[in-house]
């Protein structure tokens, strides 16, 4: 009798066991699946990765409208880069620029534009990426690829020339530029963090060489938190 009532308490412990293990999986998943549907949804105050970097009509009428009177420069947008929700709604777009002057010679910046909720748009910085393959825009053999989107193509070619790289994390957001040479240049706009603790993430401008074997390296790098804003 007293063995029976042992067995009879093992599997009842046994069973409780299995129960916590259960419901433990239970809350693990309701957690898990809770975490996903909070990544997915934008942050209030957060700049947001746009999904396809290519313009749309929609951009390229607000970019219109924020520079509609300006003089100074012209502005042609490259990628749609990210988004964030204010009061109203702000957009980060990569653009060429150059000086309303003669023979002026383009550069890039990323600009952020401003939508009210009335649907008011305005330019509230110009952050330009001053660099000697920059500068001169599309001359020397460079020219705007088809899409500004990175394809598993362009991913792998980024990475090859990654390897070895340490100190900072790029992430290819949209490819600015491309030029045939004896082989093939790239000039991808990145999201750069510096590998320490707290870092901030920003814009950075990397060209990357792919030789005619499939060797790649990344040959230049600006940093945008290296350029001074303009707002």
């Amino acid at each position: 009798m007293k063995m029976m009532k042992t067995i009879g308490a093992l599997a009842l412990a046994a069973a409780l066991l299995l129960s916590l293990a259960a419901c433990g999986k239970t809350v693990q998943g309701a957690n898990k699946e809770e975490t996903e549907k909070t990544a997915e949804e934008p942050v209030v105050g957060g700049w947001e990765r746009a999904e396809d970097p290519t313009v749309t009509d929609e951009v390229r009428t607000l970019m219109e409208k924020a520079t509609a009177e300006l003089d100074g420069a012209s502005y042609t947008p490259v990628a749609y880069l990210a988004s964030q929700v204010v009061a109203g709604r702000n957009y980060a777009i990569l653009c060429r620029t150059a000086p309303v002057i003669p023979d002026a010679e383009e550069t890039y910046a990323v600009v952020t534009i401003w939508e009210d909720p009335e649907g008011n748009v305005q330019m509230t910085e110009v952050r330009k990426m001053d660099t000697e393959a920059a500068i001169n825009g599309l001359a020397g053999g460079w020219y705007e690829p088809d899409s500004p989107a990175i394809t598993d193509e362009l991913k792998a070619v980024f990475d090859k020339a990654m390897e070895g790289f340490t100190g900072v994390g790029y992430v290819p957001v949209a490819l600015a530029a491309q030029q045939v040479v004896a082989g093939m240049n790239y000039r991808f706009l990145c999201e750069a963090t510096t590998v320490v603790p707290g870092a901030e993430t920003d814009y950075a401008l990397v060209t990357v060489y792919k030789d005619l074997d499939g060797n790649a390296e990344i040959t230049e790098v600006v940093r945008m938190d290296e350029i001074e804003a303009e707002g």
